[in-house]
């Protein structure tokens, strides 16, 4: 049986120059899974908790991308056609943020580029721009609701290039990397508005993950 449940759901864009495409992730990618998420210095910024260094093993691999992938989209990231990272767009797994939106199709959004020569690219906010139009234009999602903790500055700035805004933020228990969460929402209706015009962007981060 296999460990990911895949899909077939393939999305294009692009960053500057570069062509990205996000194919749908399966067994095929674990090889891949395996290799970013034991690498300390991509985990330290796609998990929060304590900042020491950690790696996952092949079990605990399988059982998170096995787990999510029953109620996501799951997808390989390709850039110019070389992997470098994976991203999904899942049915809210939180009940105290699902509670905020009654009967409403509410999900978040997650993402890891673990080649990291690929980073401070652009690449974050393309790809998570087609995740959005996929999740509104064509899955029907009633609203987005993501997070990054305040020492991410590079997964605040996905956000708001993204037309998310902030909606609130809370104190994370010490110690850990970050200090606060931020939660970053998104409509349908704010989405449709804002497609049509350019998204304007803070250059200061705030306060300062999957």
């Amino acid at each position: 049986m296999p460990v990911i449940r895949s899909h077939d759901v393939t999305l294009r864009g692009s960053a500057g120059d570069l062509n990205i495409v996000l194919r749908p992730l399966s067994d095929a990618h674990l090889p891949l899974l395996y290799r970013w998420n034991s690498d300390p210095e991509v985990l330290y910024w796609t998990e929060g908790g304590e900042d020491i260094v950690r790696s996952y093993d092949a079990d605990t691999v399988n059982r998170i991308y096995g787990g999510v992938s029953q109620a996501a989209h799951c997808f390989l990231i390709e850039v110019d056609g070389v992997p470098v990272g994976e991203c999904w767009l899942q049915r809210m797994n939180l009940s105290y943020v699902s509670a905020q939106y009654p009967s409403l199709d509410v999900r978040r959004i997650d993402m890891a580029i673990g080649e990291k020569e690929y980073w401070g690219k652009g690449i974050g906010t393309a790809f998570v721009g087609l995740l959005v139009e996929f999740a509104f234009a064509v899955e029907g999602v009633d609203v987005l609701h993501c997070f990054a903790e305040d020492y991410n500055v590079r997964s605040v700035r996905v956000w708001l290039k993204n037309g998310f805004r902030l909606a609130h933020s809370e104190d994370l228990p010490q110690p850990q990397k970050g200090t606060r969460q931020h939660h970053f929402v998104l409509t349908r209706s704010e989405w449709t508005e804002t497609s049509a015009r350019p998204i304007a962007v803070q250059d200061e981060p705030l306060s300062r993950g999957r």
